[in-house]
């Protein structure tokens, strides 16, 4: 019976499962949906539209104005002012900006619209992460339920061995009791990975606005490899290529932008007048024409724009120390993921090459010695444990090693095949 019992733990051995087909076109497929469907990208989009359709908006000339003007016109002319009015003047007037004014104007907008489009596209990447991320996350949960699923079989099994040996009289209860927890135990691990796997399909379904109900296919694989590059070279390119960078460039161009409009307000703006007038009771009516501008150096209001210049200076020194500070944070998470995927990397060969090989000749070591009776049937299970542990383990290196790729993709801001055409 002993042997019946090894017999059924080699054959449910779990295999290490290290075949390198891959999913991804449907990863690619998910987040070509999430870049249709998901709600903030959408949001983001209509801002930077928004935001583009400003730029007409500031380099417009004010509308012109039209009006009347009823001079010595009786009360009892009322609600006729033209009736028995002694004159009736007539006129439009446009204000004329200073050359320069509405185009410095327009550059401002421009560069805060190119500000906005490059926000979008660094939303664009981060949304491209959680996808992969959630999706690699579900990848392992559906590994651990497989590996769930293995051991209830074999739990099952084994607790009937075991109850068999206890009523034959050549196993302990104990042996039958401990078989019984494991199962139980299992059971319980069972239903929680399904609510997890619930949970990471919920948050999936939130970024593809998908009802969250809704479940995703088995994923056979997830692992892929990229080339060793190197700090200096993915460096470069994130600085070249991150739109957060770009984002904070086109901020400070539209801050030097404003600053230049603001130095303009010196320049005073002119205000032209057409007038005719008609003279009440006789032929000799009158064209008059005025022009006015403003004098923004009165000593009264000239604070009011050298205020506004200094405050343009300032905003260009924080721009400029914004964007050094994010240029050392693109720099330091490009250093992370690289070492993340290094080091996740490692864990993967090791599972592979060492504690996996190693856990399961640990464990036909112990099931030897059970069967010879030189040790305790506590022991096989734990050296089983350690199996599944290592299995689970690896699953999970390979999971982190995905979502550090995802992450390396978001630090450069761009995807690993434009990083490979990039890095020849």
């Amino acid at each position: 019976m002993i042997r019946t019992v090894f017999l059924i733990f080699i054959l449910f051995l779990p295999s290490t499962g290290f075949g390198q087909e891959k999913n991804h076109s449907a990863l690619e497929d998910l987040v070509a949906e999430a870049l249709r469907n998901n709600p903030q990208l959408k949001a983001a989009k209509s801002q930077t539209l928004a935001e583009q359709t400003k730029i007409k908006q500031v380099t417009a000339w004010d509308p012109p104005q039209v009006g009347i003007s009823f001079y010595q016109t009786p009360i009892q002319s009322f609600p006729n002012p033209i009736k028995n009015g002694m004159e009736t003047d007539y006129y439009i007037q446009q204000m004329f900006p200073f050359p320069g004014k509405l185009s410095n104007m327009g550059k401002s907008a421009e560069n805060n619209a190119e500000m906005y489009g490059q926000q979008y596209k660094e939303l664009e990447r981060e949304i491209i992460r959680e996808v992969k991320s959630d999706y690699y996350e579900l990848y392992f949960v559906q590994k651990k339920i497989d590996i769930n699923q293995e051991n209830q079989i074999l739990l099952k099994q084994l607790t009937n061995i075991t109850a068999k040996q206890y009523q034959v009289g050549t196993g302990s209860q104990a042996d039958m009791l401990r078989a019984q927890t494991e199962l139980s135990t299992l059971i319980n691990d069972g239903v929680n990975l399904k609510k997890e796997k619930i949970n990471v399909e919920t948050m999936l379904n939130t970024l593809l606005n998908r009802p969250a109900v809704g479940t995703f296919p088995e994923i056979i694989s997830i692992e892929d490899t990229i080339p060793n590059w190197s700090y200096s070279q993915l460096s470069t390119l994130a600085f070249e290529f991150r739109p957060e960078l770009k984002a904070m460039q086109y901020n400070i161009k539209m801050n030097e932008a404003e600053l230049a409009s603001s130095k303009l307000e010196y320049y005073p703006d002119i205000m032209v007048q057409l007038m005719y007038k008609n003279m009440t009771g006789t032929t000799n009516d009158f064209w008059s024409t005025m022009v006015g501008v403003d004098i923004p150096i009165a000593f009264w209001s000239k604070d009011k724009f050298s205020g506004k210049i200094e405050e343009n200076k300032i905003n260009i020194n924080t721009a400029q120390e914004q964007f050094n500070a994010s240029k050392n944070l693109v720099a330091s998470q490009v250093q992370d993921a690289l070492v993340k995927i290094e080091s996740n990397k490692n864990l993967i060969d090791l599972y592979k090459n060492t504690v996996i090989p190693q856990a399961q000749q640990t464990l036909q070591s112990t099931l030897a010695a059970y069967q010879t009776g030189k040790t305790q049937f506590l022991m096989v299970i734990d050296a089983y444990k350690m199996v599944l542990k290592a299995k689970q383990d690896y699953y999970m290196a390979q999971m982190s090693y995905m979502q550090s790729q995802a992450l390396l993709e978001q630090a450069v801001g761009l995807s690993i095949d434009q990083i490979k055409e990039k890095i020849q």
